[in-house]
């Protein structure tokens, strides 16, 4: 009989060494070049308006919404919010609500961003939400308000300055 010598990795042990690295980067999210940052959200909101635009809609960014601030050892951009100027109309139904994913899926799936297979109930209203590998958050209200906040960047020091937003 042959005996197997080394040790044996518990089920425990073996899922501490898979978290150890993502929580050693940030909750796994891959930082963004901070010089890239701005540019990149303000072409995904741009790309979102045309997708969603009823009879020539436009949005506006609330320039006081774009921050840029230090949590837990990362640098965090907010790209902000941007307002339809007027709203959009609720979509009605499932199928409806369906129909608005779709078409913000096929935008955000080329900035990195999940795809969105179902809404999101928050309190008494209803979203279209996601995020991306930068840990940046997406949310679409019914009304047609977008929202990205907290992507991760590189930025030294971590602040609007640096990433040419000041």
């Amino acid at each position: 009989m042959t005996r197997r010598t080394g040790r044996r990795i518990t089920p425990a042990l073996l899922l501490l060494c898979l978290a150890l690295p993502l929580s050693a980067c940030g909750g796994g999210t891959d930082p963004l070049p901070g010089a890239d940052a701005d540019a990149r959200y303000d072409d995904l909101a741009t790309e979102l308006e045309a997708a969603l635009a009823v009879d020539g809609t436009s949005w506006k960014l609330a320039e006081d919404t774009r921050t840029v601030k230090t949590a837990e050892d990362a640098c965090l951009f907010t790209p902000g919010t941007w307002t339809p100027e007027s709203a959009l109309p609720e979509p009605a139904d499932d199928e409806a609500w369906q129909a608005r994913a779709d078409t913000v899926n096929t935008v955000i799936a080329g900035y990195g961003f999940e795809t969105i297979e179902d809404v999101t109930e928050q309190g008494s209203r209803t979203v279209l939400e996601s995020q991306d590998e930068h840990g940046a958050t997406l949310r679409i209200t019914a009304e047609g308000e977008v929202r990205i906040w907290d992507a991760t960047v590189e930025a030294d020091p971590c602040t609007a300055e640096a990433l040419d937003i000041g």
